[in-house]
């Protein structure tokens, strides 16, 4: 299950477990016994439902952000699970308040916006509701995850019975909010030794969508240089990554780990702009 306050977000599936036996398949009625006939909800029926069931998961975002583990079991049914998008669950009432104790006990500076996309009506007693959740953070990179939710009527109130996560699309967080924990870097920068300066100007690119770093260097007794470097968030990778192209025409490519809260591991290659070619095979007299 989640593991971190970071990572426990709304989501859910839908399973079979809830659904009444034999669903989606015509019931076999005893014979010279009348059919048994379904009810179909009406729109009025629909719609009632689909206020209680936002204002279930609206209850839960609330009182994630409140941090208060207590009134989230309220909001599931006695054997109520979490999937977490690594496919690990949490079930019961009891196991998942321990959860979410554990989770808000760690320090974060995220919190929870859901959005409900679709909900339908299965039964008259069980919905399922589909969207998207997100972990905002000012100063962190967004989280964002697909959920799936099932929720059952109990008397009046409808009860969360599932919430799965599910990965994402890429277009669900933008640029910007992968590379805001990057932020601090704006701005001029001078670093002193003995023998070496450095000078850089830390910029936001267009749309804020990357960062463009210019800088010199100048070491004592000889010409200075400079260059450019380009830190973007690298889909393909699904990591920061950032670019360096120097002046006198050499590369390098680095990507970028958080390792705590105000320390980051770069690790680095680079390609000289004098590295010798591949020699051709001699051809044959």
């Amino acid at each position: 299950m989640i593991r971190s306050s970071q990572l426990l977000a709304i989501g859910m599936a839908l399973i079979g477990a809830l659904a009444p036996p034999g669903f989606g398949q015509a019931p076999r009625p005893p014979a010279a016994a009348p059919a048994q006939v379904q009810s179909i909800p009406t729109s009025s029926t629909t719609a009632a439902v689909e206020k209680a069931v936002r204002e279930t998961l609206v209850a839960y975002v609330e009182a994630y952000n409140k941090k208060d583990p207590a009134r989230i079991v309220e909001l599931f049914t006695q054997d109520g699970t979490l999937v977490d998008s690594d496919n690990v669950a949490t079930r019961g009432r009891e196991a998942i308040a321990q959860e979410f104790t554990d989770a808000f006990a760690e320090p974060s500076t995220y919190t929870l916006d859901g959005k409900t996309e679709r909900i339908r009506l299965i039964t008259p007693d069980v919905a399922q509701a589909e969207g998207i959740s997100r972990l905002v953070s000012p100063r962190e990179a967004t989280i964002a995850n697909r959920f799936v939710a099932l929720l059952a009527r109990k008397g009046d109130a409808w009860k969360i019975a599932e919430i799965r996560d599910y990965p994402a699309p890429t277009a669900s967080v933008t640029p910007y909010e992968r590379l805001k924990e990057l932020e601090w870097m704006v701005g001029e920068w001078v670093d002193e030794s003995e023998d070496v300066q450095v000078n850089s100007t830390v910029r936001w690119g267009q749309g804020k969508a990357c960062l463009i770093r210019d800088y010199s260097v100048q070491v004592k007794g000889e010409p200075a240089t400079s260059g450019l470097m380009i830190i973007a968030w690298d889909p393909q990778a699904q990591q920061i990554r950032s670019w360096i192209f120097n002046a006198d025409g050499s590369r390098g490519e680095a990507s970028w780990t958080r390792a705590t809260d105000n320390q980051w591991v770069v690790k680095a290659t680079a390609a000289r702009a004098t590295a010798s070619r591949p020699r051709r095979p001699r051809s044959s007299a």
